[in-house]
């Protein structure tokens, strides 16, 4: 007799990660591993039939409607740009990214040298008085006591100047990585596999693979929020779509469990 598998009531043991591909490619565009009250809904809208007396018939469901939420329990660059509608960038030698920073620098022998070179022009630097801002000095063809000059990474202060400055300034990052979010784009259509270990309620030593599979869906950008703190957790939520083109595909999505 065949040892069929047909596992039913399971145990889920944990979430293992959350991938996201282009609809079109196949591409691997983001994953997630960390997730937390991963939720999924699904939903239909019902219309009741009642006789001429009012009593209820039957109730006619259609529309029917899925996603899934939940949060990443830290902040993902992939899912943002995701949620943003943009690609997630990387820097290169050959694709810079423009990045800002600032130093606090001590003045020695009326000069002080960037860490990096400016991309754009210096046009202030600021002298520290008690770890606090102080007086202003701007650019100029010759150091004075109120102007400095700045040639490549090196400052020559204005005269007379000691102690601290403060200086902010841009430059090209060749090692770097940037998520845009754009007034004019949005999110644009995917595929999920959630990936899950279950185990089985008899016997917990018996652990399954298990996936949540998605061939369409879009992240909802209608309310994003990172907390900006080390415990805020980075929400998502996906809307899942059939296939709107195909006549014989209607798809939101398929549970499958399979032996490890």
């Amino acid at each position: 007799m065949e040892n069929t598998f047909n596992p039913n009531e399971l145990i889920l043991d944990r979430i293992r990660s959350l991938t996201y591909h282009d609809l079109g490619t196949g591409e691997l565009i983001m994953r997630m591993t960390s997730l937390e009250d991963v939720t999924l809904t699904t939903t239909a809208e019902g219309d009741e039939v009642t006789d001429a007396v009012g009593a209820l018939i039957t109730t006619i469901y259609r529309s029917k409607k899925a996603k899934l939420a939940g949060s990443n329990s830290v902040i993902s660059l992939g899912l943002a740009g995701v949620q943003y509608g943009s690609d997630k960038e990387v820097a290169s030698a050959t694709n810079k990214i423009t990045d800002y920073t600032y130093e606090i620098l001590q003045v020695v022998d009326g000069k002080v040298t960037l860490k990096h070179e400016p991309k754009d022009a210096v046009k202030y630097i600021y002298s520290i008085n008690n770890r606090e801002i102080g007086t202003t000095y701007t650019a100029g063809a010759t150091a004075s006591e109120t102007e400095f000059v700045i040639d490549g990474k090196e400052i020559t202060v204005p005269t007379g100047l000691t102690g601290k400055i403060y200086v902010e300034y841009t430059y090209d990052a060749e090692r770097a990585v940037r998520v845009k979010n754009d007034a004019d784009k949005f999110p644009k259509a995917g595929s999920i596999v959630v990936y899950a270990y279950f185990k089985d309620v008899c016997n917990e030593n018996l652990v399954y693979s298990g996936k949540i599979i998605c061939p369409k869906a879009k992240i909802n950008p209608e309310s994003i929020e990172l907390a900006l703190n080390s415990t805020g957790k980075h929400a998502f939520e996906f809307n899942m779509m059939k296939d709107y083109c195909s006549e014989e595909n209607n798809e939101l999505f398929s549970i499958v469990v399979a032996e490890s």
